[in-house]
């Protein structure tokens, strides 16, 4: 009998011990702590509106992302249906479109800004509660209102790792995100887990382009001109107590970067006279996607993007605009992007064939518009040239990115950065050719297209 009594208390400790461990512990004795999140920006007046944090607990696996209001920093969680923008539920539920998933909560899908339940009181037993079946999703204009906005949100105890995004940017596919919330971590591990652009295809009527452009590099899609800068932070794992409020600041950065793109047009006008018009450029080379644990760029995923350069002659009309016995344009483009990485050098290639490349990242094409003056009747007609750049030795000398030491991601040098591009297009009215600088300029000008030839 006393054996007996001797193994039931020491089954008896061993089972009160192990509530020190919160995976076990939790499951049947749940405790809650508060927590909130600071920002401090670089630059306040570029802060996006709404900031999603993702909350994920590394032991007792448990999942959550909560939305913050950058302006008063009240938040709220929400359910992994309502992570993509145009899913999220309506502030006022009797406008616009709403086919948000549920918010009433459950473990990793709840949208409640109360977590788990509150602890029971000690030594009374709680029955285990049914899971709330998810509600399906409501009709367009018609869908219930999130929940409100609050100083805190309670989240269960444990040991966290805390990444922040923004949340409602329209260029940005979170679909990546939303299986990681849905899924168990060993199959859908953080790890794993990006965000990427959205991507368009050249024919898409959503793409911003101009309309006479046809591609010489069809290796990836493009995404959106002026995409929104994304912000980005993460945390080394932290803890959440039980029973009291803990803060937790983020000093989100910038993973795009703004990039100034400087050419120059050399003008021959001695047998044709024209002026230019319109300049647009494509650069390929762009990471569309960031990992979530780390915030590094993946080289292996890149895109390209169109733009529309600003052109200065150096000797304009009244109005800035070119003249027919102008000789030299500048043309300036601005964007943001994640970054410019440069085509790759496959096995067996030299930098020679490396630097014949046309296709793949680390090209530029651009799209001439000019207006031809023809002697014989007196009148213009519109022409268009194209062409076709390798940014081999440029982009080296740029130093946009750095390189991780498994060459597989990159993170940018710096929320800014330029890309001089020193060959110089010689544009005769016939061809596209170049200005030779020798040495300097390795980079060297392809003609890919020109829409109309007529002898004049």
């Amino acid at each position: 009998m006393n054996n007996k009594k001797l193994l039931y208390t020491l089954l008896l400790g061993a089972t009160l011990t192990s509530c020190a461990e919160v995976e076990i512990c939790e499951r049947d004795h749940p405790h809650q702590g508060d927590v909130n999140f600071t920002y401090t920006w670089n630059k306040p007046e570029d802060k996006p509106n709404r900031m999603g944090v993702l909350c994920y607990r590394v032991v007792g696996q448990w999942k959550q992302v909560a939305e913050v209001n950058t302006d008063d920093l009240t938040l709220r969680l929400i359910g992994e249906t309502t992570i993509t923008p145009e899913n999220r539920p309506n502030e006022n539920p009797d406008e616009g479109d709403n086919t948000g998933g549920d918010n009433t909560g459950g473990d990793n899908t709840g949208g409640d800004n109360t977590g788990v339940a509150e602890p029971s009181e000690p030594n009374e037993p709680t029955e285990p509660t049914e899971p709330t079946e998810p509600t399906e999703p409501t009709e367009p204009g018609t869908g219930t209102t999130p929940p409100p906005f609050t100083p805190t949100v309670k989240i269960p105890r444990g040991y966290y790792k805390f990444a922040t995004f923004p949340l409602d940017n329209p260029s940005i596919d979170y679909s990546e995100l939303e299986q990681f919330m849905k899924n168990d971590a060993k199959d859908y591990p953080l790890q794993n887990v990006g965000l990427s652009y959205k991507v368009y295809d050249i024919k898409d009527p959503k793409l911003n382009k101009p309309l006479a452009w046809q591609d010489f590099n069809p290796y990836a899609k493009y995404i959106q001109p002026d995409v929104e800068p994304l912000y980005y932070d993460s945390t080394t794992v932290q803890q959440v107590r039980a029973d009291r409020q803990t803060t937790f600041e983020f000093k989100p950065k910038i993973l795009s970067q703004n990039i100034d793109i400087n050419f120059n047009i050399v003008k021959n006008t001695d047998e044709v006279e024209f002026k230019v018009t319109e300049v647009w450029a494509e650069i390929s080379g762009v990471p569309t996607y960031i990992k979530m644990n780390t915030g590094y760029l993946d080289i292996t995923k890149t895109s390209k993007m169109l733009f529309k350069t600003d052109i200065k002659p150096s000797n304009p009309d009244d109005n800035g605009n070119d003249t027919n016995e102008n000789k030299r344009i500048a043309c300036h483009g601005n964007i943001n992007v994640t970054g410019v990485v440069n085509v790759q050098r496959a096995y067996g290639e030299t930098l020679e064939d490396v630097r014949k490349k046309i296709y793949g990242p680390g090209i530029m094409q651009v799209v001439i518009y000019t207006e031809v003056y023809n002697p014989k009747t007196g009148q213009t007609f519109p022409q268009k040239w194209q062409g076709i750049i390798n940014l081999y030795n440029t982009l080296n000398k740029a130093k946009l990115m750095t390189t991780t030491s498994d060459n597989k991601y990159v993170y940018r040098n710096g929320e800014h950065g330029t890309i001089n591009i020193s060959a110089e297009i010689l544009l005769d009215g016939k061809t596209v050719g170049n200005i030779d600088k020798g040495g300097d300029a390795l980079d060297r000008w392809i003609q890919t297209d020109s829409d109309i030839n007529i002898d004049i």
